[in-house]
């Protein structure tokens, strides 16, 4: 078959890729619990949470392959999310996996680090990455086309970004370290940053702003409660209207 007998000229809505970013505290977990997910448990933190569904404590970036592994090959009946608790702690069981179980020279070091790791000059950063593009990713979209959505929760944190244009802006964004960061807000169809307002009311920000990382395909209002219901059905509406649009036009 030629391969352009292969081009796609139609939408494919898929179950959407979500990373939700927060204060400790702001209600990440309990969207994960109001969800009906499957959590992930790389922090040790949800023990608290009650009606929520969750690993043992995944304690390396082997136990946490195994587990996503077995989830794609072999998901639970009626599984429509799976969240991992949280991404900067499962960041820090990969970049461990790779300094202190790869690296024959240094086994088991407590003070092995990525910038000395095999053989310094930051080569464990590109190990992690590699990881992370080659096998993480991958299985992730694996389990979206067995139709069941992902949660990525993480802390937030202040960071120094540069934009395209070449200036240096501080930006709210997922605790995870920026060498790393862009590849999972790419990837994302979501990253949304929970907060509170004024009145204690909890939202997220689905927008990028000045000060904040946030960005969606679904064209979602600027902000939404922090509601799984909330969420999902405005995720819902957006391919809907997306999908209209694609229609042939009439005359």
């Amino acid at each position: 078959m030629p391969l352009l007998d292969t081009l796609i000229t139609t939408t494919t809505p898929a179950p959407p890729k979500i990373i939700c970013y927060g204060s400790a505290g702001v209600g990440k977990t309990t969207l994960a619990r109001d969800a009906d997910a499957l959590l992930i448990d790389c922090e040790n933190g949800a023990g608290a949470i009650p009606g929520l569904t969750r690993t043992p404590f995944i304690k390396s970036w082997p136990e946490a392959f195994a587990w996503l592994s077995e989830i794609e090959s072999a998901p639970p009946e009626g599984l429509q999310v799976i969240a991992i608790d949280t991404l900067d702690w499962l960041v820090m069981r990969i970049a461990e996996f790779v300094v202190m179980d790869l690296d024959k020279k240094s086994r088991g070091e407590v003070t092995n680090t990525l910038s000395s790791a095999h053989g310094g000059y930051f080569k464990a950063r590109e190990i992690v990455q590699n990881i992370v593009s080659r096998e993480l990713l991958p299985l992730l979209n694996a389990i979206t086309d067995r139709g069941i959505a992902i949660l990525l929760l993480a802390h937030a944190t202040n960071t120094k970004m540069t934009t395209p244009e070449g200036f240096d802006v501080r930006l709210a964004g997922p605790d995870v370290p920026p060498w790393i960061a862009p590849i999972f807000i790419e990837w994302a169809d979501c990253v949304l940053y929970a907060s509170r307002e004024a009145d204690g009311t909890r939202v997220v920000t689905t927008e990028g702003t000045s000060t904040i990382t946030a960005k969606n395909r679904y064209s979602l209002p600027p902000r939404l409660p922090l509601a799984w219901n909330d969420l999902i059905n405005s995720i819902r509406h957006g391919v809907a209207t997306d999908h209209a649009s694609d229609a042939p036009a009439t005359v």
